[in-house]
Formats: structure tokens, sequence, C-alpha cells
């Protein structure tokens, strides 16, 4: 769908350029934390690109500690299951209570934004994020959380091919595209279609030349064959949703016969008659197909260089294809070849945050610890509901998109004046979250945690250029320094300020939701 957008040149981001540090850390990254910017001094971006991409050297002990600890006790008494629950577990849990689904949601909102809060290792989170919605599924089933420990965070920076058998076999994926319905005598193509068009080869041909763009994948043919190829992959029958294959003649089963599929190429790929042998065929020849490798690189670089890849970088989309098609798809390799293409480092005014990169980003550049908890039905006035409110009328809920290709990556589609009115908004409620409720324009209750985080008191242009070096990074018009200053010192750029001081959390939320604060 959101392929065939036209193009929409951007206007420019106000202010001055970011340095190549910050922008590392605002695409790399959900933005650094206050600990961080030190660092932003003497960068390297092959280092820091290095360094994220082996992330288990990483040591993220002490992020894993936090979520492992967050509480699960659910508003029913009951307790949701740990991260790496099995299926049986969960299936006990809730597969027959839809309460119980819907609190597996919220811990795993909880859990995920926690990580993206916390963890050092932020490229890892990322291709988390980016991997979820390539591979979308949702909370129709409750295997969904399974999917999340056991699929996508198991191979986002892994080999390709490994995680699009894992998200084929993955009991969520099997309920929300149906074909663990899918039956050799009456196949159900959903999945079929979904995984040539959406997660591997496209629609139409992203191999550069004559027939880019135009020159068809597969046909309908191709896509009964391969539902056909992938009847019996289910998890009907089981007693506790797992995946099997179906060999025997009990309802789903396959269809044992020998297929062939054109998928766009000059000649016909022949699968012999068999098995699950069958399908593990086809997703080696998808994995390996050039129009995949340059598909995933073409997405790669919509998420971290340009909405707009085949007009900005279409080099980088090679440099990274290239690589896929060398290391049998290898992310890792992959995106290394994205990152350090030097379009990357041009690329500043391309991207925008979308609602999650903005609500983690404000977060960190707050410095602060903790995250929400959004698992208690809590409707007070700055409970886990009003927030998760606010952030379904940003319109990107984790886990609930409806349709099968995830969230855009677009900025036409993610900053407007509702988005602008809704980002204020979260900003104003976090500040208040975290530094203590502001009920009156005149009174504001003293805080020790701002203070310390801010190190207040201090004068009213020095709390502004550092709210402007923590949520935007860059140099902003002098005009909209000097009301800034103005608003908060109430005309006097040398007023003291404090975490008592009426004025601060408004401006504060003005910063971290202003047009400077959502480019990335």
């Amino acid at each position: 769908m959101s392929d065939f957008l036209p193009f929409v040149q951007l206007s420019a981001p106000p202010g001055a350029p970011p340095s190549l540090a910050r922008l590392a850390w605002n695409r790399l990254a959900f933005g650094p934390r206050p600990e961080d910017l030190p660092s932003l001094d003497n960068f390297d971006l092959v280092d820091f690109v290095d360094q994220q991409l082996d992330y288990e050297s990483i040591d993220d002990s002490a992020c894993e500690a936090y979520v492992n600890n967050l509480p699960r006790a659910a508003p029913d008494g009951s307790e949701v299951p740990p991260l790496d629950a099995p299926m049986n577990v969960l299936h006990e849990y809730a597969a027959n209570n839809f309460d119980h689904k819907v609190f597996l949601q919220r811990h795993l909102w909880t859990t995920t934004y926690a990580r993206a809060l916390l963890s050092k290792r932020q490229l890892y989170e990322l291709m988390v994020d980016f991997w979820t919605n390539h591979l979308q599924t949702n909370f129709q089933s409750y295997a969904k959380y399974w999917e999340d420990h056991y699929v996508i965070r198991a191979h986002a920076l892994g080999n390709f091919r490994d995680l699009i058998e894992a998200s084929a076999k993955s009991p969520s994926m099997l309920e929300f595209l149906s074909n663990r319905y899918s039956d050799g005598a009456n196949p159900n193509e959903n999945y079929a279609r979904e995984l040539l068009e959406l997660h591997t080869v496209g629609s139409y041909s992203y191999v550069p030349g004559p027939g880019y763009r135009v020159q068809p994948n597969y046909s309908e043919e191709d896509v009964h064959a391969l539902s056909r190829i992938l009847s019996g992959w289910t998890n009907y029958r089981s007693p506790i949703d797992e995946f099997f294959f179906n060999a025997s003649r009990s309802w789903p089963r396959h269809d044992w016969t020998e297929k062939s599929l054109w998928l766009g190429g000059q000649g016909l790929h022949y699968i012999a008659a068999g098995g699950a042998e069958q399908g593990e065929q086809v997703l080696d020849i998808l994995a390996d197909h050039p129009s995949t490798a340059y598909f995933i690189a073409h997405k790669l670089c919509r998420r971290f260089i340009s909405d707009y890849p085949d007009q900005f970088c279409p080099d980088a989309v090679e440099a990274g294809a290239q690589t896929f098609m060398k290391s049998h798809g290898d992310i890792r390799q992959t995106l290394r070849a994205i990152l350090l293409h030097p379009k990357f480092a041009q690329s500043w005014g391309q991207k925008v945050k979308r609602p999650f990169e903005f609500f983690i980003s404000t977060l960190r550049a707050l410095g602060v610890n903790t995250m929400i908890n959004f698992l208690p039905n809590d409707w007070s006035g700055l409970g886990p509901r009003r927030f998760q409110r606010i952030i379904d009328m940003l319109g990107q809920t984790l886990f609930e998109f409806p349709a099968p290709t995830g969230y855009p990556d677009f900025a036409l589609l993610w900053w407007n004046t509702g988005q602008a009115f809704g980002r204020w908004t979260l900003a104003n409620i976090v500040v208040n979250y975290y530094f203590g409720e502001q009920l009156t324009p005149n009174s504001a209750p003293a805080n020790a945690l701002l203070d310390q985080l801010l190190g207040l008191p201090k004068r009213a242009d020095e709390v502004v250029d550092d709210l402007v070096r923590r949520f935007i990074g860059r140099d902003i018009e002098a005009a909209d320094r000097q009301a800034l200053i103005n608003e908060l010192g109430n005309g006097s750029a040398s007023a003291l300020i404090a975490s008592d001081s009426p004025r601060l959390r408004p401006v504060i939320a003005v910063i971290a939701a202003s047009p400077y604060a959502q480019w990335r």
C-alpha cells in the first residue's frame, strides 16, 4: 500500500542541521539520554554502528533486570506470564479468556517501551520494531506475545531465511493470515499472497533495470500453487496452538502433489511431490530471490535514510541488496552496508519521528529511568489508561495495526496539525507524570528529581539552552530561543528557575513537542 504513495518533498526542518553524531543517535537509536550527550563530541559512525550491531557484546543486564521485574499483576488478580513463557503456559492463561489476551498486550506494551527507553542495545530495539511491522500480526491471537520473544527478538539481527521460516510457523501468523485453516483441497491464499507481496519479493520487481516496479514477481497461479504448498502448515488441531505439519488425512491436510512456481523469472521452479520440505524449498527460493534482496534493502533504506529511497539513495539500496545476496540474507551485514553508505550521513531532513519514537525520545531526553505500567485499569488523570488513550489518538498503538502491511514509515502520514496537538498533549502529561502534577497555571510543586536532572536552580536562558540540547540537539532560530527564554523567565533571561517555577513544565512540553524535535 505505502509503496505507491506519491513523492512529496518535505519542507526543510527549522533551525540548523545536526551533527552526524546527533543524526545517528536519532536514527539508529531512540534519541540520546543525558548521560549519552558527552560522547557526541567524540563520535565515530563506524564504531557506533559496529558496536550496536554486535549487540550481544553490550551489557544490557540492568535493562533486562528492570523489564523482568516489572509487575505482572493483572486487574483481575491473575498474573501475566513472563515474556519467555512457552505456548502451553500462554494457552492455559489466555486461549479462552479475552481479558487475559488484553492483559498480555498491555504487559507487552510496557516491556517494549521499557526496553526502548532503557536498553543500551538501541539499534537492536529499532530492528525489533522494524520486523514487527514487516511481519505484521496483532493480538487477534494471544500467541502474538509468544511471537515477539521467539520470532522477532530471536532473529531481529540474524539471518533473513531463518526469520521468515520462524514467522511462517508462528502461531500468531498462522492465525492472522489464516494459514491454520489452509486445506490442500481448498487452500486459503491469504498467507501465501502476503509472503510474496509483503514479506519477500514484493508485487513487482525491485531489481534495477527495465522491469523495475513494472515486472510482476508472481502470478495468480503462483499464489494458488504456494497456498497448496503451504497447506497443512497449521496449528488448528494442536492442543496448545503450536505449529505442526499435518501429514495425516484429517482437515486441514497437505496437498502432496508436485507444483511449479514462476516467481517473475525466465523459467519455472519445480517443487517435487512431498510434505513440509515443499514449503521449506520455497522459503529457500524466496530468501535467495534477487527481488527479495532489493525489496528488503529498499525498506531498510526507507526506515533509516529516507522516505523515498528511489529518489534519494538508490546507491544505498544497491549496496544493501548486493550485501544481502552475497551474505545469503545476513541482516547484520546488510544493515551495516546501508548505514555506512555516504547517503546516510547526508540524509538530514528525510525522516520524522512516528508516535512511538516521539514518546520514547521524549522520555529519554528527560533522563527518566522508569516506565509507566500499562497493565492496571487506572483511569485517573495521569493513569495508564489516559496515557494509552492519547497514544491511541496519535495512531500507533503497538501490536494493533489491522492490516498485514504494518505501520507505515512516511512523514506524509505522521506529521500534521492533529499530530502536533496530540504530541504536545502527550508531552504535557509525561512531564506532569514524572515530575509532579501542576494543577494551576500559577503554581507548581517542587520536585527533587526534576531539580537534579536539570541541575536547578539556574538562569532561564541556561535552562532553555539545556532543554534545546537535550530534546533537539542543534541550534534553533534566535527568535524562537528568545521567545522560550522570555516565557520561562517571565521576561527575564536571568530569572532563577527551579522545579516549582510555574512556567517550567509547560516550556519543557513545548520544546519536546516543537517541530524542531520531531525530526530524526
